[in-house]
């Protein structure tokens, strides 16, 4: 018949409050419910919650993207198989204890104030590791590139808005890469998706910086054998 909120709370080590809240999130599948004040909760739940804690503190990943794992577990994946592609995706960087910081941290940590950090992400320069529902979530690479990346822009006198054309040339490589997997994975098994899914984005990270650093390169070699000839 399935397990009563109370027996899942003390077997999960999860609160009826949260479990409750994934319910409602689409994170756990409704309950059976007898009448208005008794239920009975899949024991496969058990499994899931964990899962989700495990997600959601170690990964902070968004609850869309928990989602999509879960749901693949639900085909019959391990957890390990079912995150692989959103572990290529996001990175493992929010998996040590302390570096994911809120807006107060992320402002402490870079130096940037309130304002400039509000027109950088309107812009869509930075983009947060987590926003979601009012949640709003910063992590090490977030914060290395608002020290060391923004922070140093304003300081050398610059507008942020010089930097836009990141955002519209970037939106138009990702879209080119999104039609590239979609290619790549036509056709294929789930396993096979999540294998060529996972190695695009793997590629799709190193593509990005060789080919921009090579072009960058071969620009400041131009101007630089043109001043020898002047």
């Amino acid at each position: 018949m399935g397990l009563k909120i109370g027996e899942i709370a003390r077997k999960s080590g999860v609160p009826p409050s949260t479990i409750r809240y994934y319910v409602r999130q689409g994170l756990l599948p409704e309950p059976d419910k007898v009448n208005k004040s008794m239920a009975y909760y899949d024991e496969r739940c058990i499994d899931k919650i964990q899962a989700i804690r495990h997600l959601q503190e170690r990964k902070y990943f968004p609850l869309s993207v928990i989602k999509n794992i879960l749901r693949r577990m639900d085909q019959g994946m391990s957890l390990d198989d079912a995150e692989a592609i959103e572990d290529a995706v996001f990175g493992t960087q929010a998996e040590v204890s302390g570096q994911v910081v809120d807006k107060p941290g992320f402002l402490k940590a870079t130096g940037l104030t309130e304002d400039e950090l509000q027109m950088a992400i309107r812009m869509g320069i930075l983009i947060p590791y987590l926003q979601e529902k009012g949640r709003t979530l910063y992590n090490q690479e977030d914060v290395r590139f608002g020290r060391d990346v923004l922070k140093k822009i304003i300081s050398f006198g610059q507008d942020l808005h010089d930097l836009g054309f990141y955002v519209e040339l970037g939106r138009q490589i990702v879209d080119h890469e999104m039609k590239l997997r979609r290619s790549a994975v036509k056709g294929r098994s789930p396993q096979e998706n999540i294998k060529i899914t996972t190695e695009i984005s793997k590629m799709a990270d190193f593509l990005r910086s060789y080919v921009l650093r090579r072009l960058f390169q071969r620009k400041v070699q131009a101007v630089i054998q043109k001043s020898l000839t002047e």
